[in-house]
């Protein structure tokens, strides 16, 4: 958590004997690992540090926290309210095996789907994790599941859905035995778009990353946030793409992959026969486990690479970028950048994932599409393409698959109770992906890295002269703190005088 690590940093830094007494900083650290509020966490770190306990003394007490017995077994449905002021459900799973006495392994699951209007009712909650594959890993494996729920407006790629996920995964740490250097994220589509996601902005907390039919563009393209693929580098991705997804084919992500591994990227990748579905899943789940088993964080390694455009998603290990300055870019910098043609048959519709069926409900039309172009609108239940009857999104796909651009489309809508023919033309003009859109905020990129007390960093700046303001986070246990910190900078022969 942010707070400790604050708080650890503070004490290592402070190694001289002050001569003050604390009677009840183990109180204030006990209250400091249960309180959730900024301010008050804040005002705590303030009163422990005036202590002066040694770094050693607060990091053993956090190691002997002691955790309540919880019926195991079970999935608990549970409520949270976010950033924006809506309640939303997460679940927990608890294995059989859970000891609160050992760390256990936490995997963080994020669901597809996660663009659907309105938030998940409970009992669709409960029926989906029953038939949750990673619910069955967790079991078998001796792993806490945490898989949080997320919407339109709550994405795995806005402020409010990160900052959800954020706060679950601490509350689950404040409540278990979690082991810090066990904790994975990973999931299915939009899930494993998210994977990806924070494999390149927020991997500190994280060993590794399963990103199963997603792409790696969706933070950029859904959330317009700006990712860097050498950012791969630090922790490892496990992906898988399928070759007749209609979404991201492996055809397509494959260049992306490519482009990610020449930018330095930790990615294992495989591609398998199938859909936009998970039928591989039982020939990859064993494989999986293999992956993160072998996969636990190292929270100092002795080498970072990160690149960043704005200072919350700055921190990266024991390295942070707080603060970046816009200038010219240097000659030499690699921008890795790609851009994938699409040319998916799509109609230009969002459905609504809530309608029951039969057919297909229409949410919300995408503008300049097949869909305006033929008069389709919100509401309308989508029953027939041309002769088929379609009765879930399956047979839609099905539908489209004799499709090219520039072909006619008919569809059948119950518009009112009533039956109505729609009929035009997908467009000829295929639209394009960029896997890392050009971003216009200035980045600092950097490689660092270290041997005892000394740090070493090779910045390799775009967009930034002079670059930016970085910190290095000192690592207790790791170096001999009594000693100097020694910094050594290279800089490029374009950043000298």
């Amino acid at each position: 958590m942010k707070s400790f690590r604050v708080l650890i940093t503070a004490l290592a830094l402070s190694v001289c004997v002050t001569g003050v007494m604390a009677a009840r900083w183990e109180v204030d650290l006990d209250q400091l690992l249960k309180t959730t509020a900024e301010s008050e966490q804040e005002k705590l770190i303030s009163k422990i540090v005036s202590a002066n306990p040694s770094w050693q003394e607060v990091s053993e007490r956090i190691r002997g926290m002691e955790f309540p017995e919880v019926e195991i077994g079970k999935i608990y449905l549970r409520k949270t309210t976010c950033i924006d002021g809506v309640e939303r459900s997460w679940i927990l799973y608890v294995p059989t095996s859970y000891d609160p006495v050992h760390p256990t392994p936490l995997f963080v699951n994020l669901h597809g789907g996660v663009s659907r209007p309105e938030p998940i009712p409970d009992s669709e909650a409960l029926e989906f994790m029953g038939d949750n594959l990673f619910k069955n890993l967790a079991e078998e494996n001796g792993w806490l599941l945490l898989f949080p729920f997320g919407q339109a407006g709550a994405t795995w790629w806005d402020e409010v859905g990160m900052s959800n996920i954020n706060d679950l995964v601490r509350t689950v740490k404040r409540e278990y035995n979690v082991d810090d250097d066990r904790v994975w994220m990973g999931g299915y589509s939009d899930g494993a778009s998210a994977a990806f996601l924070y494999a390149m902005v927020m991997p500190t907390d994280y060993a590794a990353f399963i990103a199963l039919s997603g792409h790696m563009g969706t933070g950029s393209l859904g959330g317009d946030l700006p990712t860097y693929a050498p950012n791969f580098y630090n922790t490892a991705v496990y992906a898988v793409t399928s070759f007749e997804d209609q979404l991201f084919p492996s055809a397509k992500m494959r260049a992306a992959i490519q482009m990610a591994r020449e930018a330095g990227g930790n990615i294992f990748y495989r591609e398998q026969e199938g859909e936009h579905d998970f039928s591989y899943a039982e020939e990859e789940l064993p494989k999986i486990v293999h992956f993160l088993e072998r996969h636990p964080r190292d929270p100092f390694p002795t080498r970072i690479i990160w690149e960043s455009a704005v200072s919350w998603f700055g921190t990266c290990r024991w390295f942070a970028i707080d603060r970046i300055s816009a200038d010219p870019s240097a000659s030499w910098h690699v921008d890795h950048n790609l851009v994938l043609t699409d040319d998916r048959i799509t109609i230009g519709f969002h459905p609504d994932d809530s309608f029951p069926g039969p057919g297909i409900k229409v949410r919300e039309i995408v503008e300049g599409t097949a869909a305006e172009q033929m008069g389709l609108v919100a509401g309308d239940v989508i029953i027939r393409g041309k002769k088929r009857k379609i009765k879930d999104m399956d047979d839609l796909m099905a539908y489209k698959a004799g499709f090219k651009r520039g072909d006619p489309i008919q569809l059948t809508v119950l518009r009112d109770g009533q039956k109505e023919s729609l009929k035009g033309t997908l467009p000829l003009c295929a639209g394009r992906w960029h896997g890392w859109p050009g971003c216009s905020l200035p980045c600092g990129p950097c490689r660092g890295g270290y041997r005892g007390n000394r740090e070493a960093q090779d910045p390799r700046w775009a967009r930034s002269y002079p670059p930016h303001r970085r910190r290095i986070l000192p690592r207790p246990g790791r170096a001999p703190l009594l000693q100097p910190l020694a910094l050594s900078c290279s800089v490029p022969k374009e950043a000298s005088g």
